[in-house]
């Protein structure tokens, strides 16, 4: 409604409606002239800086909070100097500037330029406000009116405005106590719930509380009984421990035994070793089973203790002791039957060893002198052999090298062909040059020789033209002169018929290449016009010409004696080789 508009609204509103445009007043800019004699020819507004520019409001206020320039510091907190805050707010201000890049950090100049609009604005002076010229009479009118409704025109629409808000709010309040219903049932439904989880919970704690007891009672009587079984484990432990040291002392007496009984084999055995060859084949060495013993570690073999098990190898320790005892029921059988005779075997073995060292010590400086001899006869050998292998090796370097030098002077020999010698002979500088020179010699000596060569025409003409300079010299003047003037007009009509003929060989290109193209199809396009916006078509590719495969002699004879192309026609090539090939 227009009553609940502000002035300013309202008036914008009516502007709008009545099509009033808004004029905004313009500033001309003064012209040279104008600012030679600074004469601004413009109202008195135009000579402050902020004139006809925008400043923005919000940092108007921000600037006018902050404090002015010229104006007392704030008083600080007690106890601290003004010197100390003020480091602070620079330090916060620097602090705040390390977080912006380089292009954002302000300089020295920048902060003297910035908001400069915004600090020098002055505010438009207020208009003043003259006084009414009616003045109240009675001081007590407003003081008796004070309270009473002012009578207003009644008008429909803003009844209808009326009772639609109040039917607005009536329908908004009754929601909202919809709504409370709602929640007090909620309450009541949540405060049944909590009520019987209440319940629950006491029920569930006194259960608890039943549990907890009788697992006390579980625990002290589990308790008990391991009391019982720590005490009768200690007793079993005691008793381990004298079982454990009379099993070692009956473990370190079988080891005793153990020892004596393999000494006992031991010389049964020495002794059966040294007995006659004859009465050892007649007699063997025979275990429990009947077979006969090869070898001594095979016969004590079954003695030896397993260190994991020891009770167990014990055990069948003490088993095969019984079982060799049991086998045993006569004493064994020996050759000897006194010491004696023991004694009679050792001094013919101590003969024995005598006479073998003696032996050695015969044959040991034989023995060093061959050693000796082997030893100079091996380093001959790899002396020879090594030198060998450095002769063939420096040989085959040397054939390497050779093969490397052949490959690069046949290589070097292909470029000279390839470059120098095929230009020197077959390029079109040098055909040019035997062309002039055998012309010249036609003309001015004799019709040309096979024979001669280029060197040999070339001195020819030296020759005829060192006498034709000899002549010349014995001439008058007055018909040098003239023959050169001979001379020089034949030249320039020869010149004239060569640019002639020129002319006429170009136009006779252009004739032919214009009947040609009289004489083709029509060109006609076929199929939709290609467009801009069209992907051009792929090129398509030529078909190469392989030509066959030539000797390396035919190849080298085309390469620098005729002007061989490999994409030329088959049939052209041929005409480079002799009749016949």
């Amino acid at each position: 409604s227009l009553s609940a508009m502000d002035r300013p609204t309202l008036m914008k509103k009516l502007k709008k409606e009545q099509n009033f445009k808004i004029v905004k007043p313009t500033v001309n800019a003064p012209k040279i002239i104008d600012k030679v004699f600074h004469r601004s020819r413009q109202p008195q507004s135009v000579y402050y800086f902020t004139s006809g520019r925008k400043v923005n409001p919000q940092v108007v206020n921000e600037l006018e909070k902050k404090k002015k320039a010229y104006s007392f510091p704030p008083i600080p907190p007690v106890g601290v100097p003004y010197k100390v805050l003020r480091q602070v707010e620079k330090d916060n201000l620097k602090e705040k500037e390390r977080g912006l890049s380089a292009m954002e950090k302000p300089s020295r100049r920048m902060r003297l330029m910035e908001n400069l609009a915004e600090r020098v604005y002055v505010p438009p002076r207020g208009k003043f406000h003259f006084p009414s010229d009616s003045r109240i009479v009675d001081d007590q009118y407003f003081a008796v009116i004070k309270g009473r409704p002012i009578k207003e025109k009644f008008s429909v629409r803003n009844y209808i405005q009326e009772v639609r808000e109040t039917l607005l709010t009536n329908l908004r309040t009754g929601f909202l106590q919809d709504e409370v219903y709602l929640i007090d049932e909620q309450h009541r439904n949540e405060k049944r719930s909590i009520t019987e989880l209440t319940e629950l919970f006491k029920n569930y704690y006194a259960s608890f509380k039943e549990f907890e007891a009788q697992d006390h009672e579980e625990w002290l009587l589990v308790r008990r009984t391991a009391d019982d079984m720590a005490a009768e484990t200690s007793d079993m432990r005691a008793e381990l421990k004298q079982l454990m040291k009379e099993l070692s002392q009956i473990r370190c007496n079988l080891y005793v035994l153990e020892e004596k009984w393999r000494n006992c084999k031991l010389c049964q055995i020495f002794l059966h070793q040294i007995s006659p060859l004859s009465w050892q084949e007649e007699h063997p060495l025979r275990d429990k089973n009947g077979k006969e013993i090869t070898s001594i570690n095979d016969m004590f073999d079954r003695y030896k203790l397993d260190t994991e098990g020891s009770v167990q190898s014990l055990n069948e320790l003490i088993d095969i002791f019984q079982e060799d005892i049991a086998a045993e029921e006569r004493p064994p059988e020996l050759y000897f039957t006194d010491p004696w005779q023991v004694r009679l075997v050792f001094r013919e073995m101590e003969l024995q060893h005598l006479s073998s060292l003696l032996i050695i010590e015969s044959i040991r400086k034989p023995k060093d002198t061959m050693l000796q001899g082997l030893q100079a006869v091996k380093e001959y050998y790899d002396a020879e052999i090594k030198t060998i292998e450095d002769q063939l090796e420096n040989a085959e370097k040397h054939i390497k090298q050779e093969e490397e030098r052949a490959e690069m002077l046949e290589g070097v020999a292909k470029d000279l062909l390839n470059t120098e010698i095929k230009y020197l002979v077959s390029s079109e500088t040098t055909i040019l040059t035997h062309v002039f020179v055998e012309h010249a010699y036609e003309e001015c000596i004799a019709s040309g020789d096979t024979d001669m060569t280029t060197i040999e025409t070339l001195q020819a003409l030296k020759l005829l033209y060192e006498d034709l300079m000899i002549k010349l010299d014995s001439l008058p003047c007055d018909i040098v002169k003239e023959a050169e003037a001979a001379v020089q007009t034949k030249n320039a009509i020869a010149l004239e018929k060569a640019h002639q003929a020129r002319r006429q060989v170009a136009l006779l290109d252009n004739l032919s290449k214009s009947m040609k193209r009289a004489l083709d199809k029509p060109f006609v396009r076929h199929g939709k016009p290609l467009m801009w916006r069209s992907k051009p078509p792929s090129p398509k590719h030529r078909s190469r010409y392989f030509s066959r495969k030539y000797s390396p002699r035919e190849l080298e004879y085309l390469i620098h004696f005729t002007d061989y192309c490999p994409y030329e026609d088959e049939e052209a090539v041929k005409l480079f080789f002799p009749l016949g090939t």
